[in-house]
């Protein structure tokens, strides 16, 4: 992963997938749909400081000697391995005409290393930070970042959807606010879905695949019936972001692996694997990206980001893909946040970018014309913001599907540093799994102990 936005973007570019003149983001937007109208920018709660970015304070008609917009003058430094969204950032500009940003670009995996040496150098820290969603547990753990719901930010946590809290929080407060959507569900082949399944419609598919284990019954017909030239899904990675984004808790409690938790996830994955509705290829590959415009594997698991840079770039034909809740419910796959180092210089006016293009109306409408779903959980409840189609997915509206639907059965489990250790290990296990049909749960475990006792020793296993 497996559940790396970078190397999503790396298997894009490395088979030459990502579309000319869209922005390298993860986002699910499309920037052709009509913007939504602003109706609910007076869902704010008045006493909050952070809340709008077109509260009284900002626009000058509240109280006598409240900030307009213009009043915040100077400029923020940004570390990101993105271009900024330039409808977003216009719009941002536009209310807030004397903030300038610096971006200073920094790769998705460096930006722990970065944050290491600049501190242990003593050098100046950025104002804000991008941090991807593999490197998010590493640097919540080094306590760099600001409680983002204390003065002068006062980040109402109300604006974002309930799974948001947990993933974005230390110590009880948030640190920082994500920018792109990362729900995930099941995008489907169609024409596969209706000649084995007897349906392509994703409400009868959701009645009929309730569970993991009909979904492994049906997949063993399918094989049986197309005479294993269809499978459902291209390989275990697939299943494992699926499985693991559903988890009912987190890996590790502190420095203590939870062994039962694993051993479930390994058990599915060993049982997926040995139904033989699963393929053997690797994730974000030449070979795994170029099956999107085939027609070998009905099942896919799609992010929001997927319609777009990954599915629509390798598939060209129309109308072929449908989405749909998978068995057991959304996951979260990717994303990106923003952070505040303590000390940063120009931190109110770092926030007030975070705040507006985050956190309110307007920037929620102006990241989507730039291809991108913010969390500005009030956004959505406007049935003409959450209208979006893609055309690898037809009429179908993906929209409502995704931020109802699918977000509405879509929980997050909270991450410490040691599951970035437990990720690398993983990469390997599912290869072996994929490989070695003689490798069971209990040798999975073994290796799992093994190589993690050799990268952090104070792990224990419960």
């Amino acid at each position: 992963m497996l559940n790396q936005k970078s190397m999503k973007r790396v298997g894009a570019v490395v088979s030459g997938i990502m579309l000319v003149g869209l922005l390298a983001g993860c986002g699910g937007g499309d920037g052709a749909t009509n913007q939504a109208a602003n109706n609910n920018s007076g869902k704010t709660t008045t006493n909050n400081k952070a809340s709008s970015g077109t509260n009284a304070a900002d626009t000058g008609t509240g109280n006598a000697g409240a900030k307009s917009g213009a009043d915040y003058k100077g400029e923020f430094v940004l570390w990101t391995w993105e271009p900024e969204h330039p409808t977003a950032l216009a719009a941002f500009n536009k209310m807030y005409p004397n903030i300038k940003m610096k971006r200073v670009n920094v790769a998705a995996g460096d930006v722990t290393k970065k944050l290491q040496t600049t501190i242990a150098s003593g050098g100046e820290l950025p104002d804000v930070i991008r941090i991807e969603s593999g490197q998010k547990a590493k640097i919540f753990d080094m306590d760099v970042l600001e409680n983002l719901e204390e003065a002068p930010y006062s980040a109402d946590k109300s604006l974002l959807f309930d799974y948001d809290i947990n993933a974005f929080s230390m110590g009880g407060h948030l640190v920082s606010i994500p920018d792109d959507m990362s729900i995930a569900g099941l995008a489907y082949l169609k024409p596969l879905a209706k000649e084995y399944l007897g349906t392509d419609d994703p409400k009868e598919l959701e009645g009929m695949l309730t569970n993991w284990d009909t979904f492994i019954d049906k997949g063993k017909e399918v094989v049986e019936h197309s005479g294993g030239k269809v499978k459902m899904f291209p390989g275990l990675g697939d299943v494992y972001s699926v499985i693991k984004g559903q988890r009912a808790e987190p890996y590790f409690d502190g420095d203590k692996l939870k062994t039962p938790v694993l051993t479930n996830v390994l058990t599915d994955l060993v049982k997926f694997r040995d139904s033989g509705i699963v393929d053997k290829l690797d994730q974000w590959t030449p070979a795994w990206n170029a099956t999107f415009a085939q027609s070998k594997y009905m099942f896919a698991m799609s992010p929001v980001w997927m319609p777009q840079y990954v599915i629509g770039a390798n598939d060209k034909a129309e109308g072929r893909w449908g989405l749909m809740v998978p068995p057991n419910g959304g996951f979260i796959a990717g994303g990106s946040s923003h952070g505040i180092p303590k000390g940063a210089k120009n931190a109110e006016l770092a926030w007030k970018w975070i705040e507006f293009t985050s956190m309110t109306q307007e920037g929620a409408d102006g990241q989507k014309k730039d291809g991108v779903f913010t969390h500005y959980k009030p956004a959505y409840d406007d049935k003409a913001f959450t209208n979006w189609t893609w055309p690898s997915f037809g009429t179908q509206d993906i929209g409502a599907k995704y931020f109802v639907d699918i977000s509405s059965t879509t929980k997050a489990v909270a991450e410490n540093v040691n599951d970035l250790l437990l990720n690398d290990v993983m990469n390997i296990v599912l290869q072996t799994l994929a490989k070695d049909n003689t490798f069971g749960v209990d040798q999975a475990l073994d290796k799992i102990k093994k190589e993690l006792t050799a990268k952090e020793p104070k792990i224990t296993f419960e």
